[in-house]
């Protein structure tokens, strides 16, 4: 193997730092994840939180790739909790296929020193270089972040009805969400299943701290003839500087699937999130929801980022 990982040169730092941040900023803002001052200040966060001594951050580390005297590009890796990061690649040549191999071996090398079980790297629908990477060798799609904008005009049907959730409905809604989504982050591979109950009672606490009445959180119950079919929970977000819709949970009821419910949830999605004055509508899906995927592309959401996964 001739590719290799080497620490980046102190003199390189301030040089190596404002690139990145810059590529993390205009990253974002092109793929549409994050808007004008919103992409900036995320990518000083990652700064001040990974790298809050430079080089000599314990969070981080960040590498040169070389393959003998020619430099292919940097590497920014974290570990945490049993797992190694890639929170940018920065390939400055197109590498040939064996060099990506290498890559890719390379960080296991890394990843098995730090006793990590996996490996997982984001990727936005632009890098063209970083999917490179990943196809074929063994990732697979965690988790994709979509949007939909502008939004389109259409009704739900007339026999679905898609009300506000009763307070006696919530408590087993509040059940039920938090313990379907604890087993979605299990089967994504991003958490053990005891990790997946604790971060998904976090998240759940974090979005509905007061239940029903939390600003900002819109919960519906669909029925047709008075018969549940579904639920659907939106967070308002701000996007821009303007409303956006976020679709935290989303579900038709197993016993009335494969009727176009779930279509008719993501219509009334879209009519909740105009009478919200919002013009966009973001979600989140898990990598290994194919029929979920193909629903939502065509309904036209379009993919903002795709976190991909390396089981070691």
């Amino acid at each position: 193997m001739t590719v290799r990982l080497t620490p980046l040169p102190a003199a390189r730092f301030d040089d190596w730092s404002a690139a990145t941040r810059e590529r993390l900023i205009r990253l974002r803002q092109e793929s549409g994840l994050r808007l004008g001052d919103e992409a900036v200040a995320q990518a000083g966060q990652y700064f001040s939180e990974l790298l809050p001594h430079g080089l000599d951050s314990t969070a981080s580390q960040v590498l040169r790739i070389a393959d003998g005297a020619e430099e292919l590009g940097t590497l920014w890796l974290g570990a945490n909790a049993g797992r190694v990061f890639v929170i940018d690649l920065a390939l400055t040549v197109s590498p040939s296929a064996s060099q990506l191999d290498e890559i890719v071996a390379a960080l296991r090398s890394i990843a098995r020193g730090e006793e990590a079980s996996m490996i997982s790297i984001g990727l936005f629908r632009q890098d063209a270089e970083g999917h490179r990477l990943v196809d074929g060798r063994g990732f697979r799609v965690a988790s994709i972040q979509m949007l939909l904008e502008p939004l389109p005009d259409r009704a739900v049907a007339d026999h679905v009805v898609v009300a506000p959730m009763t307070e006696e409905r919530y408590p087993r809604f509040a059940r039920e969400s938090e313990a379907a989504f604890a087993e979605d982050l299990a089967a994504s591979g991003r958490y053990t299943p005891e990790e997946a109950v604790v971060e998904s009672r976090r998240q759940f606490l974090q979005e509905l701290p007061e239940g029903l009445s939390t600003p900002g959180q819109e919960l519906f119950t669909a029925t047709v003839d008075g018969v549940e079919v579904g639920i659907l929970w939106i967070g308002m977000r701000d996007r821009g500087g303007r409303p956006h819709a976020f679709i935290l949970d989303v579900e038709v009821a197993a016993d009335q699937r494969r009727k176009g419910y779930g279509r008719e949830l993501m219509h009334a999605t879209e009519r909740e999130a105009r009478r919200l004055g919002a013009d966009s509508v973001g979600l989140h899906v898990f990598g290994f929801n194919d029929a979920a995927v193909t629903l939502y592309e065509g309904l036209g959401y379009r993919r903002l980022e795709e976190q991909f996964i390396l089981d070691l």
